[in-house]
């Protein structure tokens, strides 16, 4: 859907000069999908068994920085212009890493400065990838991005299948723990916690961690951003993601949340199918070797 920060068929000027220079508009900086495992996708459309339309999701976390990340920082300082610091690593043993951390100096508050930390959280894809289609499109043969995936096929002895997927329920399942213990430690420091995603996604983890929100004069120690795509366009032709609802609670409302979730049977419902799953493919497998005797 998005490949350097463009839609796959944008024309405008920029999109050409990022495609040409592999240029990531979100850190402006060059593509690190594409450095490390030479693709440069930052979003994907799917339609998800649980949902009732195709969707466009973020499956690249750098697809959250930019103005999402810029959100959160003007959110908590106003127009007060704040340092913002990516990949803290705040403890060692165990180590404990935070996505940015923003601040401005405070000679009134604790250590000199008023700080917040903040965590982007795009979607991981599962099952088979999309690397033919993309390679289709770098080629200038969008029309023919089933072919790719069948010459792979091919190529690596595989099933001739599309079969991506996005990985709902490990959002959950590592978010939802990244939440609680990054908030637990910013907490015992006095430094709030902003969670900066897609609000689909948020709505996903609220359906298993159903925490309270607050008004918005509360007092509160996590505060969760949701940004989504509303089909709209800025003027240099990138997809608008413009924020869709703010949300704020304590930590220990969430972590209640989370421990009366009913998370046990989500997980258990998760390990079922992924055995069956596999259970399955390995049954294709071995049918289809039997075949060649």
């Amino acid at each position: 859907m998005e490949i350097y920060g463009y839609p796959h068929d944008s024309t405008t000027p920029e999109a050409e000069a990022a495609r040409e220079a592999k240029h990531c508009p979100f850190t402006d900086s060059k593509c690190e999908k594409r450095r490390q495992y030479g693709f440069g996708y930052c979003s994907v459309t799917y339609s998800a068994s649980w949902d009732s339309q195709q969707r466009t999701y973020a499956v690249c976390d750098h697809r959250l920085d930019g103005n999402p990340t810029g959100s959160a920082v003007r959110d908590y300082f106003g127009d007060t212009k704040a340092l913002l610091v990516p990949e803290v690593a705040v403890t060692q043993t165990p180590r404990l890493n935070l996505d940015y951390v923003a601040y401005v100096n405070d000679a009134e508050s604790p250590g000199g400065i008023k700080a917040i930390a903040i965590e982007t959280q795009a979607i991981d894809l599962r099952g088979g990838g999309v690397g033919p289609a993309f390679k289709a499109w770098e080629a200038g043969e969008t029309d023919k991005w089933r072919e790719y995936f069948s010459r792979e096929a091919a190529e690596k002895g595989r099933r001739d299948t599309v079969d991506y997927g996005v990985n709902t329920g490990n959002v959950y399942k590592r978010l939802g723990t990244q939440v609680a213990v990054k908030g637990e430690y910013l907490k015992q420091i006095g430094v709030p916690l902003y969670v900066v995603m897609q609000a689909t996604i948020l709505e996903q983890l609220r359906a298993r961690i159903s925490f309270t929100p607050l008004s918005h004069d509360a007092p509160w120690d996590i505060t969760f951003m949701g940004f989504d795509y509303d089909g709209t366009n800025l003027n240099d032709g990138r997809l608008a993601m413009p924020l869709v609802k703010t949300v704020r609670t304590t930590l220990e409302d969430y972590t209640r949340a989370m421990a009366s979730s009913g998370n046990a049977n989500a997980m258990l419902e998760d390990f079922v199918a992924k055995v069956k799953k596999k259970a399955a493919g390995q049954l294709r497998q071995r049918t289809d070797e039997s075949r060649l005797f």
